[in-house]
C-alpha cells in the first residue's frame, strides 16, 4: 500500500519519515468439504509487526517480531462448507521501534498449508552434510512426522536426493508414529562423486520425501539442499570443502529500494546478482533474519550468508523495539530462523546479535552464552558469531534496573528517544571516527569489555574494530574474527591489512546496497554542517557502493580493484557544478564522483578527476593532451587525483606497470547537445505468476547513449496490458518524492521503474515521457 511520509512522525530519520500505524487484512473464503479432518495452517514469512491473527473472531496466533516466520492453526475454528473470515492485525503504531525502514504489515509471502492428520511436519526435511571427501559425501536427513490420530500408525518414509541430470539416491525407513505424537526419522544417504556446492559452482540437490501407508502416498515434502563442508579455525581461516575463502562482505538491510519492504523472488535475486557482479561474495542480513527469497537467490548464485537474529536483546535502542519481547520470544525466534536456514548451503554462520551494549556486563554475557548454546543445539553444523561494537560496550550503563526504568518512563511519557545524551556522544564519535577511534579502540580496557562475550561464540564479530585484529590475535591466538561491519571508506585498507591474517575470515562493509531509513547518514553535502542524520526530506542513507536502484557507484569499482578482481583503470569525476563548494566530511562516503564528463554550463570551472587503478602509474589525457602522471597502486590507495578546467571532449586514463608498459585504459566522452530518453528493460519476458518483475532503466542521454547528469527532469511512465507499475524512483537520498506515483524526477540523469507481471499471459506496454524528449515505448511478453 502507499503511505505518505510525515516530517513530524516519531520514527523520524530512522525510517526515512515513514510513520507506521495499525493495519488490518481480511480474507473471506469457503472451506470445502474435503478439508474435513485435515490439518490446515497459515504460514507467515514476515509481518511487521506485533501481529495478531483471528479466524471467525477467534484468536489463533500471532508474533511480536516483524521478521520471524510463524504458523497458526485454523482447524479448531474452521467452518467446513461455510464462509470463514481470517483477519490479520499488524500493530506498527508504537514508534520508533526500529533504527531503519521496516515497512509495515504483511510484506513477505503467506502460505496456506493443508495436510492429513498423519503428515510430514510443516518444517519439512532437514538435510546436513556429515562428511565430504574426494570419493563420496554422507548426508543426514531428518524428517519429523506428526500424528493427530488417536492411535499409533506404522508408515514408510522414502527419500530421494537428486542433482540436476543425475540419478536419484534413495533411502527408506519404516517407523511407528504414536497417536497424538511425533516421531523423527533419521536417514543417512551416501553419494559417490557428489557434486559439491561452492560459490563458484553452486550445485543444488532436490530433496523429495514421501510418507506412505499401506502402499499409498499420504503426504510429501520437497526442498533443496547443497552438499558442502564448513571448517573454521584461527590457523586456516574459513574453508569451504577444504578451500580457503575470504569474505568480501556486504551488510544489507531488507528493503528493496523503490518497491519498499516488499519481498519478491525477482527483487531479491536481482540484488544478489548485482552484488556478486560487483565483487561481493558474502551478505550479512542486517539486523534481522533474511527472507527465504534472498537465501534461494544466494543458494543459486553462490553467495555466502551471515544470517542475523536481531538488533536488541533486553536493552532498548529506541523506545518500542524488540527488547520489550526479547526475554519471552528469543528462543522461538531463533528456532524459526534456523528452521528457515538449515537447508540453505549459502548460510555459513549465524549472528545472534548486533551491537548489543549489555555484552560488556555479566547479564549480557550470560545471555550471549545461552543464545550461542541454543543455536549450536539447533544446528551444530554452522559457527555462531556475535557482532560487537566495543565503543558501545565502553559507554554501556552498568545499572540494568536504571536502564529499564528510564526506558519505561520514556515510553510512558511518549518521548521519542530514551538516550539523547548517548546520541550526542555517537554524533561526536562519528565526526572523529577516522582519526581518533582506532586509537581509542586499541586501549586495554576494550579487551576487558569484550573478551567474555567473545568467548561464548565461535567467531568474534568486530564492528568498527579492525584496528584490533592483530593485537587481539596475540592476546587470544585461537580466536577467529570477522570484520562484521566497517565503513565503505575503509574497505580497501582493511582488505590489504587482513591479507596475511588467516584468523580474520573477511570483512563486511556498511553497506553493500543503499537502503531506506537512517536518512542522510552517508551523504556528502555542500555548504552544510556535519550531522549524523538529516531532517526531512531525508529518505535513504546514501551509502556509496550500490544505490537503491541497483546502480553501481564509484566505491564499488574501487573495491574490485582493492580486492584484486580487476586492475582498472576506472575514471570518475566529482560533480563539476559543485566545484569550489565546501563538502561535508563523511566517515561513510569518501567521494560523490560519478562516471561522467558531461557538465554543460560548467566550462572553465575546475574539475576533480579520479582514476582508480592497480598500477605503478596512471596518465590522464584530455582531448589528446597529457594532463599529468601520478603514482597509483596499493600505496596510493589505488587512487590518483587530477585537477583541470572542464572543457567538453574526451578523458582517457592509461594505467602502466613499473616498466612503463600499458596495462589498461578507460575513457569518458562528453555528451552531444541532443537529448533523448533511453528506456532499457533488464528482461523482456516475464512469468504470468503475479510475482515476476521487470526492472526498467530510464536515462536522459544523447543519441549515443551517453547520460547527461545535469538534465534532470520529471519523467512519466504509463504501464498497460498484462502487468502493473510496482515502483518508480531514483537513487536520490534526499527527496520529497515517493515511489508509488507514475512520475518521478531523475537523479544525475537516471531513474528506475519496476513492472510487475499479472496472472494472465499477454503483453505489457510501458510508455515513458519527459519534457523536451520524444516518448519511448517498450513491450514485455508475459507467458
Amino acid at each position: 500500500m502507499f503511505e505518505r511520509r510525515d516530517p513530524d512522525c516519531a520514527n523520524a530519520h530512522n525510517t526515512g519519515y515513514f510513520p507506521g500505524g495499525v493495519y488490518r487484512y481480511t480474507k473471506r473464503f469457503v472451506a470445502p468439504a474435503e478439508w474435513r479432518g485435515l490439518a490446515v495452517l497459515l504460514e507467515f514469512e514476515g509481518v511487521y509487526q506485533r501481529s495478531q491473527v483471528y479466524l471467525n473472531g477467534w484468536h489463533v496466533g500471532g508474533r511480536p517480531s516483524g521478521y520471524a516466520e510463524f504458523r497458526v492453526p485454523l482447524d479448531e475454528h474452521l467452518l467446513i462448507g461455510e464462509e470463514n473470515v481470517v483477519e490479520v492485525v499488524a500493530n506498527n503504531a508504537d514508534e520508533p521501534n526500529s533504527r531503519w525502514y521496516t515497512g509495515s504489515g504483511i510484506y513477505r509471502p503467506v502460505h496456506l498449508l493443508i495436510g492429513p492428520a498423519l503428515r510430514i511436519s510443516a518444517a519439512g526435511p532437514c538435510a546436513r552434510t556429515l562428511s565430504v571427501d574426494s570419493a563420496q559425501a554422507t548426508v543426514e536427513i531428518l524428517t519429523e512426522l506428526v500424528n493427530d490420530e488417536d492411535h499409533t500408525r506404522r508408515v514408510r518414509v522414502s527419500t530421494a536426493l537428486t542433482a540436476q541430470g543425475d540419478e536419484p539416491v534413495n533411502a527408506a525407513e519404516v517407523v511407528d508414529v504414536p497417536g497424538h505424537g511425533r516421531a523423527t526419522v533419521r536417514q543417512l544417504v551416501t553419494i559417490t562423486d557428489a557434486a559439491l556446492w561452492t560459490p563458484e559452482s553452486p550445485t543444488l540437490y532436490d530433496i523429495a520425501v514421501s510418507l506412505e501407508s499401506e502402499d499409498e502416498v499420504i503426504d510429501s515434502s520437497h526442498d533443496r539442499f547443497g552438499i558442502r563442508a564448513i571448517d573454521v579455525d584461527a590457523s586456516h581461516g574459513l574453508r569451504i570443502n577444504g578451500e580457503s575463502v575470504k569474505l568480501r562482505g556486504a551488510a544489507i538491510h531488507h528493503d528493496n529500494g523503490v518497491i519498499g519492504a516488499h519481498t519478491l523472488d525477482a527483487a531479491e535475486r536481482r540484488r544478489v546478482r548485482i552484488l556478486k557482479e560487483g565483487g561481493f561474495n558474502a551478505i550479512r542480513s542486517a539486523h534481522n533474519p533474511a527472507s527465504r527469497a534472498l537465501l534461494r537467490a544466494c543458494d543459486e548464485l553462490g553467495v555466502l550468508v551471515m544470517d542475523e537474529l536481531n538488533d536488541a536483546w533486553t536493552r532498548p535502542k529506541v523506545n518500542w523495539d524488540s527488547s520489550i519481547e526479547f526475554a519471552e520470544w528469543w528462543e522461538r525466534d531463533l528456532e524459526a530462523m534456523i528452521e528457515k536456514d538449515r537447508n540453505h548451503p549459502s548460510v555459513i554462520m549465524y549472528s545472534i546479535g548486533n551491537e548489543i551494549g549489555e555484552t560488556a556486563l555479566p547479564e549480557g554475557i550470560d545471555t550471549s552464552r545461552r543464545l550461542a548454546e541454543r543455536t549450536r543445539e539447533l544446528d551444530p553444523s554452522r559457527p555462531v558469531t556475535n557482532c560487537i561494537n566495543a565503543f558501545l560496550n565502553l559507554v554501556a550503563p552498568p545499572d540494568e534496573e536504571k536502564v529499564q526504568k528510564k526506558a519505561a518512563a520514556a515510553r510512558a511519557a511518549g518521548r521519542q528517544e530514551t538516550n539523547k545524551n548517548f546520541i550526542l556522544i555517537l554524533n561526536l564519535m562519528m565526526g572523529v571516527m577516522t582519526k581518533v577511534m582506532p586509537r581509542v579502540l586499541k586501549l586495554g580496557i576494550v579487551d576487558k569489555k569484550t573478551r567474555d562475550a567473545y568467548a561464548t561464540v565461535d567467531i568474534a564479530g568486530y564492528n568498527y574494530m579492525a584496528s584490533r585484529f592483530r593485537g587481539d590475535s596475540a592476546l587470544h591466538p585461537e580466536r577467529v574474527m570477522v570484520g562484521s561491519e566497517d565503513p565503505a571508506t575503509q574497505t580497501v585498507a582493511i582488505w590489504q591489512d587482513i591479507a596475511d591474517q588467516p584468523h580474520v575470515i573477511g570483512d563486511f562493509v556498511w553497506t553493500g546496497w543503499d537502503y531506506l531509513g537512517e536518512g542522510g547518514l552517508a551523504t556528502i553535502r555542500y555548504n552544510d554542517r556535519a550531522r549524523l542524520y538529516l531532517p526531512y526530506p531525508a529518505l535513504a542513507a546514501g551509502t556509496p557502493n550500490i544505490d537503491i536502484t541497483g546502480h553501481r557507484q564509484t566505491q564499488s569499482y574501487l573495491n574490485e580493484i582493492g580486492w584484486g578482481l580487476r586492475s582498472g583503470p576506472h575514471l570518475a569525476v566529482q560533480p563539476v557544478h559543485h566545484a569550489g563548494e565546501k563538502q561535508t566530511v563523511s566517515s561513510w562516503r569518501s567521494t560523490n564522483s560519478i562516471r561522467s564528463w558531461s557538465w554543460e554550463g560548467c566550462e572553465g570551472r575546475e574539475a576533480t578527476v579520479e582514476v582508480y587503478a592497480d598500477a605503478a602509474e596512471v596518465e590522464l589525457m584530455h582531448n589528446g593532451i597529457t594532463v599529468g602522471r601520478r603514482p597509483s597502486g596499493a600505496a596510493a590507495g589505488f587512487l590518483s587525483t587530477f585537477a583541470l578546467d572542464f572543457q567538453p571532449g574526451e578523458l582517457v586514463a592509461i594505467a602502466r606497470d613499473s616498466d612503463g608498459r600499458e596495462i589498461g585504459r578507460d575513457s569518458l566522452r562528453s555528451a552531444a547537445p541532443n537529448l533523448r530518453l533511453v528506456v532499457t528493460p533488464e528482461v523482456d519476458r516475464l512469468r504470468a505468476d503475479g510475482q515476476d518483475l521487470a526492472y526498467v532503466a530510464i536515462e536522459l542521454a544523447d543519441s549515443e547513449g551517453i547520460v547527461r547528469p545535469l538534465q534532470d527532469r520529471r519523467v512519466e511512465i504509463v504501464v498497460s496490458g498484462a502487468g502493473t507499475l510496482l515502483g518508480f524512483g531514483s537513487g536520490e537520498a534526499i527527496t520529497e518524492e515517493g515511489f508509488c506515483t507514475t512520475s518521478h524526477s531523475t537523479f544525475l540523469g537516471r531513474a528506475l521503474a519496476v513492472v510487475r507481471a499479472g496472472h494472465i499471459p499477454g503483453t505489457i506496454t510501458a510508455t515513458v515521457r519527459a519534457e523536451g524528449c520524444e516518448s519511448r515505448s517498450i513491450e514485455l511478453l508475459v507467458v
